[in-house]
């Protein structure tokens, strides 16, 4: 962990948007670990929960979109600037995780705005703990649902042996756009949208914190190469049926881990949930799109 380089390039990543966030560190009771939770704006509280391999500052190019809200964004345990935390059993994580995260905010309700990991967890903290989050926008293809497929780089790091040689080998940036690539986002890197500030953020992550260590160990401990993910991790259809909270997909149509026919499966489950389908943009489509997607959210979210 090199902290203050990690900080040097999200400061400057931050600085493109004008937004200087706040900063504190919380505790969460039942998880026994503290998370770093950057915060920007006042209103109604909106919580940020990212995927995996990443870290909270990868929502930077959507914040400033949601004028009028509280935006609370969490690095999840392990990752970014929060404390390491050892996830053996994703699923009862899961159910308290977005409770656990409220009662350390001091908050007995929030909207939520998840992508990836993220999404499976706020998904099953849906589910067991209903009343908690108040809407909900999912990103793409959540974690973990019926008909998720798994992109290469992903099989990749669930071979142990492969996940410790790229512990020792120096990070770059045509690695982190590779990843971008595979997961749908090729078209934005190539048309220039994505912009510099945000690769050099992701190769400081990768270089100077613990994130890809925690996540990979994560990744490697639900599946294999060969078997993909643990069939037990898939979210039933029943826990998505129980799912009460609002919720608004915003779907890449790029997404590697998930096709229209798997988000309209989801949507079709859930009571209360939309789709819009994004055209090209990937498995994190705000980097595709930041105004629209964020302007599709913040109006979801104030409905």
């Amino acid at each position: 962990m090199d902290e203050a380089r990690y900080r040097s390039a999200e400061q400057t990543f931050w600085a493109t948007t004008g937004i200087e966030p706040t900063e504190r560190l919380v505790p969460l009771a039942v998880s026994g670990t503290n998370v770093r939770v950057q915060e920007v704006g006042s209103g109604e509280p909106v919580v940020f929960i990212h995927g995996g391999p990443n870290a909270g500052s990868t929502w930077v190019p959507i914040v400033e979109h949601f004028a009028g809200f509280r935006c609370l964004i969490v690095d999840r345990p392990g990752t970014g600037l929060s404390e390491s935390y050892s996830i053996t059993d994703p699923a009862a994580i899961g159910d308290r995780f977005v409770g656990d995260l409220l009662d350390a905010l001091d908050l007995e309700q929030s909207h939520v705005v998840v992508s990836s990991f993220g999404g499976y967890l706020a998904l099953r903290s849906a589910a067991a703990d209903p009343g908690r989050i108040r809407r909900m926008v999912q990103m793409a293809c959540p974690a973990f649902v019926p008909g998720m497929m798994t992109p290469p780089f992903m099989k990749m790091m669930s071979v142990t042996a492969v996940r410790r040689i790229l512990e020792v080998l120096p990070p770059n940036e045509r690695v982190g756009k590779s990843i971008l690539r595979q997961i749908g986002h090729g078209a934005s890197i190539d048309a220039g949208k994505i912009p510099d500030s945000f690769f050099a953020w992701y190769l400081a992550l990768q270089k100077y914190t613990d994130t890809m260590r925690n996540d990979g160990d994560m990744i490697g401990r639900g599946g294999s190469f060969w078997g993909g993910f643990d069939d037990s991790l898939t979210l039933p259809d029943e826990l998505l049926a129980s799912v009460a909270a609002p919720t608004l997909f915003l779907w890449g149509a790029d997404d590697a881990f998930g096709s229209e026919a798997v988000a309209q499966h989801v949507v079709t489950l859930m009571p209360d949930a939309e789709l819009q389908m994004i055209p090209d943009a990937g498995h994190l489509p705000w980097l595709d799109d930041p105004e629209g997607i964020g302007a599709a959210s913040a109006a979801f979210l104030a409905a």
